[in-house]
């Protein structure tokens, strides 16, 4: 994909999956913002990719609004946008305290529309641009009610924007990650879920592989190849849509597909 010129923002880009989109897209050509909370490894990714570190606080409107406002003097112009930044917190519903619900809302659902908006106005002065929602589809997963609901809340705010701000030539859309595999942190997930299971944290982990008719975890660098495609030129036509990078779980029946090869 060929975004030289273009001005990328990633949210929650200094780690993980944000790294991931952020390399990818910087690779590509475009001129890579990390927005991150931890400014100090925002800065190191930035560095690494010849980019720049802002340390942000998405739960602060007035923090985003910043944000936005220094890319532009700095950079001139804003084409992408990439709401990636989120926390998870894995307990029962009941379990859940107020202060649990509100610190994953307030970063996830509200910290997406707070970055949302302020790009909108940009990129509608502009007439060109491309917002990538990252989400989920772990709908009706135990243990994450407040994570689901936040994504579901994102999910709906995609489909109004890409219908406020098609007629500004600004596309909207969402990816959602399948499972992603250990040795990219999620390790501390597959505990947490085991524990609360009551399994072995290791036969949880196969157990859940079986579940993925490629037979192998998502990666950061599938997720980054999705959104790189999706903000693309060759994308323009696409809004309002969702693309998950599930390796097939997304289709998964009550049979284990890698149980099933060969059974047929």
């Amino acid at each position: 994909m060929n975004l030289k010129g273009q001005v990328a923002v990633i949210t929650g880009g200094a780690a993980g999956i944000g790294k991931a989109i952020a390399t990818r897209l910087a690779h590509d050509g475009a001129s890579v913002v990390i927005a991150d909370i931890n400014a100090e490894l925002a800065e190191v990714t930035a560095t690494e990719l010849k980019g720049f570190g802002i340390q942000t606080d998405v739960t602060q409107s007035a923090s985003v609004n910043q944000l936005v406002e220094k890319v532009t003097t700095d950079l001139g112009r804003l084409d992408i946008l990439v709401n990636n930044a989120g926390i998870h917190i894995q307990k029962l519903a009941t379990d859940l305290s107020d202060d649990d619900w509100d610190a994953i809302q307030n970063t996830n659902a509200r910290g997406c529309f707070y970055a949302c908006r302020a790009a909108a106005r940009v990129m509608m002065a502009q007439d060109s641009g491309r917002i990538i929602n990252i989400i989920t589809r772990l709908g009706g997963n135990p243990f994450s009610s407040a994570y689901i609901a936040s994504k579901s809340a994102i999910w709906g705010l995609t489909q109004c924007l890409a219908l406020e701000l098609a007629p500004y030539n600004v596309t909207v859309n969402a990816v959602a990650p399948g499972h992603i595999g250990v040795g990219t942190g999620m390790e501390k997930w597959f505990r947490a879920k085991a524990e609360l299971l009551g399994q072995d944290w290791q036969t949880f982990e196969a157990n859940v592989l079986k579940t993925i008719p490629l037979g192998r975890w998502c990666s950061p660098e599938d997720v980054a190849a999705m959104v790189a495609f999706v903000v693309s030129d060759e994308a323009s036509f696409i809004t309002g849509e969702s693309f998950n990078v599930t390796g097939g779980w997304t289709g998964y029946g009550t049979t284990p597909p890698r149980q099933a090869k060969g059974s047929l």
